[in-house]
């Protein structure tokens, strides 16, 4: 069952001469519970493809259902609903607010919801990132590994649809980079979490199952793992 669809997707910045074609009718379709890596070349469109996505920016053509959702027809409001309920975003920056603890991060989320979250369901969650002994911590007190797994932990507190990762490994060193991948590949097997990894990194890539390559802002192969 398909829970991405991207249909002649165009993204233009600028007018006239100076104008740069991001996206170039790209169509892509993700299924649920698929680990798809997008990988490419700088200025291939990666990032532009995840921000429309993720509802940060509109398409200039084409169309983007995630989860059944028109992206590209939400307002602001409905948009930053939409991110915090239906997509997870993990950055390569971990955006982490410094004065709550880790806990507090994690469950923030929720918490602007004025949801409360599920004691079970968060003990598994800091159980499986590795987490135990760090809930009442604040960030400065942790490792960058350390801190990029609570933002994964804080991204899939909703349970989101879609889990988008922009190169989440960008700022790590490859021991810290191959855990956070094996951390991913976890939440992917274990909680059957769809997930969209951006990376530049081509051995971090083929370890998903999917791996789409950009060029031009389309897409120039589409390969299966195994």
């Amino acid at each position: 069952m398909e829970l991405l669809q991207c249909t002649g997707l165009k993204k233009v910045y600028g007018r006239g001469d100076t104008a740069v074609c991001a996206l170039d009718g790209l169509d892509l379709t993700v299924e649920r519970g698929e680990f798809t890596a997008i990988v490419g070349a700088s200025g291939s469109g990666k990032s532009t493809l995840l921000h429309i996505l993720a509802g940060v920016d509109k398409p200039t053509a084409g169309k983007v259902l995630v989860d059944g959702v028109d992206v590209g027809a939400l307002d602001p409001t409905r948009a930053a609903l939409f991110r915090r309920r239906k997509v997870g975003l993990v950055y390569q920056f971990f955006n982490l607010i410094p004065t709550l603890t880790v806990e507090k991060n994690i469950t923030l989320p929720l918490l602007l919801d004025k949801r409360r979250p599920d004691p079970e369901a968060l003990d598994r969650l800091v159980a499986a990132l590795g987490l135990q002994d760090k809930r009442k911590a604040l960030p400065g007190q942790l490792s960058g590994g350390q801190q990029q797994r609570v933002a994964i932990a804080r991204a899939l507190c909703y349970r989101p649809a879609l889990l988008l990762a922009d190169e989440p490994t960008g700022n790590l060193d490859r021991k810290n980079s191959t855990e956070i991948l094996d951390l991913l590949r976890l939440c992917h097997r274990e909680l059957g979490q769809t997930i969209l990894l951006v990376t530049h990194d081509e051995t971090l890539a083929a370890q998903a199952d999917r791996v789409v390559t950009l060029s031009d802002g389309r897409v120039v192969s589409d390969r299966k793992r195994g």
